[in-house]
C-alpha cells in the first residue's frame, strides 16, 4: 500500500484508543488467543509486539515470557499509553517504542528477538517489503506470529464500494445529497472520483498464504497458517458504518482528502447500502482473518 499520510493513521488511532477494545478487540479474541498459544512462548524470551495497540495481548504475552523483556511498538501515543497503564495494572513492565512498525523493523538490531508478534498492522505498511525483513531480527529458533485481515474481509462493504464507484446512480445520489446543486455535487463527485475511482483502498494480502510467502522470502520456515471467519451483527446499516469508522477498521489515508460533506455523503450512502444485506438477525459484517507462524531454523 502506498501510504499517503501516516499522520492520519496515527491521529485516527489516537482518537479511537479509549473505545478500541470494546469496538474491535472483543470481536477477535479467538484468533488472538490462538496466535498467542501457537507462538509457544517461554519464560525469559525477548519479544517485540509490533502495532501493540492497547496492549491487551501484549500483556498476556508478557506474563508468559516474564522475566523476559517485551518491547511494545505503536505509532499511536494514546495506544502506547493504554498499553503502559494496562501492564502497570498487572505489575508488568513494557519497553515502549513510539514508531511505525516498518521503521522499527528497519532499525532494530539483528538477531535480537526470540519472538515477533504483529497483529492487524499490514493494512498500514508495505507488507510485501516489510515481512521478509522480519527474519533478520530473530535469533535461531525464533518465531514470527502474524494476524491480518485479508482482501475478502468485510465483503459487504467491499461489494458496495465496487458497486458505487462504477454506478451512475451514485452520481444521482450525490446530486440529491447536495440539495440539487449541480456545482456542489460536481465538486464532491470529482473529489471522490479522484480518490476512489481506481478501486484501490486498503491493500492487505489476498490470502494468508501470500503473507506466509513473504515471510519465507526472508529465510523463515512457515510452521502453520489458518483462516478464521467471524460474523458481526448490527441493528442497522447506520450502526455498521459507525462501527467500521469508530473502530478504526476503515482507516485509510485517502479519507483525509475527503471533506466533511463528502464523508457525510459516504456514511449515508453506505448505511443505506448495508441495509440490502439485512437478515432476520440484523445487518451482518463478515471479518476474514488469517494467521501464520513462521520460524527461523538456521
Amino acid at each position: 500500500m502506498a501510504v499517503e499520510s501516516t499522520e492520519y493513521t496515527q491521529s485516527t488511532y489516537d482518537r479511537v484508543a479509549d473505545g478500541y477494545d470494546e469496538l474491535w478487540s472483543r470481536h477477535v479474541v479467538q484468533p488472538n488467543e490462538r496466535l498467542t498459544r501457537e507462538l509457544r512462548l517461554a519464560r525469559g524470551e525477548r519479544l517485540a509486539d509490533l502495532a501493540c495497540g492497547t496492549g491487551l495481548y501484549t500483556v498476556e504475552m508478557a506474563r508468559r515470557v516474564a522475566p523476559g523483556q517485551v518491547v511494545a511498538v505503536d505509532y499511536s501515543e494514546r495506544m502506547l499509553a493504554a498499553a503502559r497503564d494496562r501492564a502497570a495494572g498487572e505489575g508488568l513492565s513494557l519497553s515502549l517504542v513510539h514508531a511505525k512498525a516498518e521503521d522499527f523493523v528497519a532499525i532494530a538490531e539483528s538477531e535480537s528477538f526470540d519472538v515477533i508478534s504483529c497483529r492487524f498492522a499490514l493494512a498500514y505498511v508495505d507488507w510485501r517489503e516489510v515481512l521478509p525483513r522480519m527474519g533478520r531480527l530473530l535469533r535461531r529458533g525464533g518465531r514470527v506470529g502474524l494476524l491480518t485481515s485479508v482482501n475478502r474481509s468485510t465483503p459487504q462493504f467491499l461489494e458496495l464500494f465496487d458497486r458505487y464507484r462504477r454506478s451512475f446512480g451514485t452520481a444521482w445520489s450525490l446530486y440529491r445529497h447536495a440539495g440539487g446543486s449541480f456545482a456542489k455535487a460536481f465538486r464532491l463527485y470529482h473529489q471522490m472520483r479522484g480518490i476512489f475511482g481506481d478501486g484501490h483502498f486498503i491493500v492487505v494480502p489476498d490470502d494468508i498464504e501470500s503473507a506466509a510467502e513473504r515471510l519465507a522470502a526472508g529465510g523463515l520456515t512457515v510452521r502453520d497458517t489458518w483462516t478464521d471467519r467471524i460474523r458481526l451483527w448490527f441493528e442497522s446499516g447506520e450502526a455498521a458504518v459507525a462501527w467500521i469508522r469508530d473502530s478504526g477498521y476503515a482507516t485509510h489515508p485517502s479519507l483525509a482528502r475527503v471533506d466533511r460533506e463528502g464523508l457525510r455523503f459516504l456514511a449515508a450512502l453506505f448505511a443505506a447500502g448495508m441495509e440490502t444485506f439485512r437478515e432476520p438477525r440484523g445487518v451482518p459484517v463478515d471479518l476474514v482473518i488469517g494467521g501464520v507462524i513462521a520460524e527461523r531454523r538456521h
